[in-house]
């Protein structure tokens, strides 16, 4: 049975996020005030491959005050097709281009209190990049083969958990790495 919504109380509202604080009644007549919900529009995770080696990124992260070295990623624009988006950001973030896009799943990456759902959607990369990297927020774009992906996620060196997950997903439904 679900909690049944009692009230719900806008914080923040804009283009990039709403912060809602509601107020639910649980199935056993407990009630909880002030449960945060944040909304967000829904992302892709882009597992781009150019000749066997994944597409990476190093990027800073406000959230944690970190670099990290991940998949590329963005949200997904109204009305937009999660395959398109994928390659529209790997482009954006990378200057390669994708082809024979597959999304191969749809994740809840924390919904305990967060309304949001990522693509995971694997492109093949164009040889080259076939545009400048036009997203300021990637510090460098690298060619990883997969054996040494998988080792820096084992060792923690990578360590996004979305970038983690996609990778594990498509290895084990495509066979990589």
């Amino acid at each position: 049975m679900s909690w049944k919504l009692l009230n719900s109380r806008t914080l923040i509202e804009d283009r990039w996020i709403t912060v809602r604080s509601n107020d639910y009644l649980t199935r056993d007549g407990r009630e909880i005030d002030g449960y945060y919900l944040v909304e967000r529009s829904n992302f892709v995770i882009i597992v781009a491959e150019n000749r066997g080696k994944l597409v990476m990124i190093r990027e800073f992260r406000p959230g944690t005050g970190r670099q990290y070295l991940t998949l590329p990623a963005g949200h997904i624009d109204a009305g937009e097709e999660p395959v398109a988006a994928a390659a529209r950001e790997l482009q954006e973030e990378t200057g390669f281009e994708g082809r024979n896009g597959r999304l191969l799943a749809v994740l809840d990456p924390q919904p305990a209190y967060l309304r949001s759902f990522g693509h995971v959607v694997y492109l093949e990369a164009s040889d080259r990049p076939v545009a400048r990297a036009t997203d300021g927020e990637v510090d460098a774009v690298l060619l990883l083969d997969w054996e040494t992906v998988i080792a820096k996620a084992r060792t923690g060196e990578i360590n996004d958990m979305q970038t983690v997950a996609a990778l594990y997903l498509v290895r084990d439904l495509l066979g990589k790495g």
